[in-house]
């Protein structure tokens, strides 16, 4: 999964003015998602039916989604009594493409947010750095060619799954399958201070904006996440919106916030933001390669 691949988030339509509206915000969305060839078939290629269950997340974040039809389908997978395993994206160090894998999480008892659970940003920060064995997660990885559906259906029904170590220290980026923050209690949410919007620049050259808090240094966590809400990348050929993402701290390189007008203005005449400076590669990279015009 992890051979040389090339994005399938990255548009090749001409970027368009940043302002759309309506029917026309959604033909242009649908432009940068469409614009990529079909998956690989040819029998060389391996099938990408990881890489397609990301694409159908990124539409559903395109077209606004509010919830998930049917959690089964898409990231529930075995339920224990205090604990269930979920399936999330990892974009890793050294990996050109997302890694799907199941993570265990201890369930968590919050009204009214269903298999509730600590946040990734949370769940990937490391609890002592002099601890390895805390730099370590277990997860379950999918078959190359088998779907998502299927992959999560095996694991409800007891299938055993040879289990892989991650390091949290590699783990540049990852995202859930939600459509709401299962983390979320009202109460919380209410005396938590607002989010703020900034402008991040990725040791890799990714440009994107997005609302998040401001890092706070806690003792004892020695690799920091932070959870950006709302994210959209700039690409040179225009902007994708994506999920919340959970970035590894010592990922960016540069931020700034913009939340004041004066800071929006400005941020849009420094070089290291501007789309054309950015990176053409997804914050989400999926595998395949695009078709030749």
């Amino acid at each position: 999964m992890c051979g040389v691949a090339h994005n399938l988030t990255t548009p090749v339509a001409r970027r368009q003015p940043a302002r759309l509206h309506g029917t026309s915000q959604r033909l242009w969305a649908e432009r940068l998602l469409d614009s990529v060839g079909p998956l690989p078939q040819g029998r060389n290629q391996m099938k990408h039916p990881h890489f397609e269950h990301v694409r159908e997340h990124l539409e559903r974040v395109r077209d606004g989604y509010a919830y998930i039809p049917d959690p089964e389908q898409v990231y529930l997978g075995r339920q224990e009594a205090d604990h269930f395993w979920e399936l999330v994206g990892i974009r890793l160090q050294g990996c050109p493409v997302v890694v799907l894998a199941a993570l265990r999480f201890e369930r968590l008892d919050r009204k009214g947010v269903a298999d509730s659970r600590e946040s990734l940003s949370a769940y990937l920060s490391t609890p002592a750095p002099e601890s390895s064995d805390a730099r370590r997660i277990t997860a379950l990885l999918p078959h190359k060619d088998q779907g998502i559906p299927q992959f999560l259906m095996g694991l409800r029904a007891g299938r055993e799954f040879a289990t892989v170590s991650i390091d949290r220290v590699r783990v540049e980026v990852a995202f859930d399958f939600r459509a709401d923050n299962p983390s979320a209690v009202k109460d919380l949410r209410d005396a938590a201070k607002p989010l703020r919007r900034h402008y991040y620049r990725t040791t890799a050259g990714h440009v994107f904006r997005g609302e998040s808090h401001e890092l706070q240094p806690i003792e004892g966590a020695e690799h920091r996440f932070l959870a950006v809400r709302s994210p959209e990348q700039l690409l040179p050929q225009g902007v994708i919106h994506l999920p919340t993402l959970f970035m590894a701290h010592r990922f960016v390189n540069l931020q700034v916030d913009v939340t004041a007008e004066a800071a929006r203005l400005a941020v849009r005449n420094w070089v290291p933001f501007l789309p054309g400076t950015a990176s053409d590669e997804g914050m989400i990279p999926l595998g395949g390669k695009r078709k030749k015009a």
